[in-house]
């Protein structure tokens, strides 16, 4: 076996911003996503994503969790521009693209940038052109991420009828890791909030609990169930969001917070899917997981 595939480690998250338009399709899949397949990262739109959020909102948290941006400047799109303005303001990594170089305005010409013409070749300049810097970039948001020793929250939950349980991890979204299943016989989980971090974490603003199920409502002991903040149509991933008044202070390094969840028994038969999602500050982190009850 090779080292990639020997690897546990996730991949590099490129983040691509450009047109939806079907004259780009070519140059995101055969260009953009081939270049980052080759120095061994992955490369998303939105439009690929599956969310509940809406859609600024997204590109935002996506922006916020990638490793490098890429954005095709091509016509000038105005919501591009917009993006890339928020993404330069978080100090990220972004690479840009154009078909012309008058597209690249005038107080951003001096950042990384790649003409890629408009020509039949334009797929292959752009990806021996692209996969160079892709590389530089990753390397350089290893680095930058090592010296700000960005902040970074653990989850993991235990079954609370089982003494001395092990807590499961329930990696974040970003990380492509397997969605972990979590087997309980009474009703209630137990969730700990690890600072894996050497920066203190601000207070947790808010907590939700997204669900696929309508029989996944979650409690807090025996009183009443959570509040259901959002249920709109059948054709969501998880239409059922509910608020968790669960208030967790700030969390210097090392340290951990927890809050347990009641969940409503159901059948067996089904496995509902879950995601936890945690706002701090400006931002919000994903973490899903499925819950099988099994009679004890």
């Amino acid at each position: 076996m090779n080292e990639e595939t020997l690897s546990t480690a996730p991949k590099p998250f490129v983040f691509v911003l450009m047109p939806f338009n079907e004259d780009f399709d070519d140059i995101y899949k055969l260009g953009i996503k081939e270049a980052a397949k080759e120095v061994g990262a992955y490369a998303e739109r939105v439009d690929e994503q599956i969310f509940t959020e809406g859609i600024l909102e997204r590109i935002f948290n996506q922006i916020s969790k990638a490793d490098v941006i890429v954005a095709d400047m091509t016509g000038r799109n105005p919501n591009v521009f917009y993006e890339v303005g928020y993404a330069h303001a978080l100090g990220k990594i972004v690479l840009l693209l154009t078909q012309k170089a008058d597209d690249i305005p005038f107080d951003l010409k001096h950042k990384q940038h790649i003409i890629y013409g408009n020509g039949g070749s334009k797929i292959q300049s752009l990806r021996s052109e692209l996969n160079p810097r892709l590389n530089w970039a990753i390397n350089e948001s290893k680095r930058k991420g090592k010296e700000n020793n960005s902040k970074r929250i653990l989850v993991s939950a235990s079954v609370m009828d089982i003494k001395g349980c092990e807590f499961t991890e329930i990696p974040e979204d970003c990380l492509s890791k397997p969605i972990p299943i979590i087997i309980y016989s009474g009703n209630g989980l137990n969730f700990q909030l690890h600072n894996n971090s050497l920066q203190e974490i601000p207070k947790i603003t808010h907590i939700y609990l997204f669900a696929d199920h309508p029989d996944s409502r979650p409690y807090i002991g025996i009183a009443p169930p959570y509040e259901l903040v959002y249920n709109p149509n059948r054709n969501d991933k998880l239409p059922f969001k509910y608020r968790i008044p669960i208030n967790i202070s700030s969390m210097p390094p090392d340290t951990m917070g927890s809050f347990e969840i009641y969940l409503d028994r159901h059948d067996p038969q089904i496995v509902p899917n879950y995601k936890l999602r945690i706002h701090i500050s400006n931002e919000y982190y994903d973490f899903s997981f499925q819950a099988s009850h099994r009679s004890k």
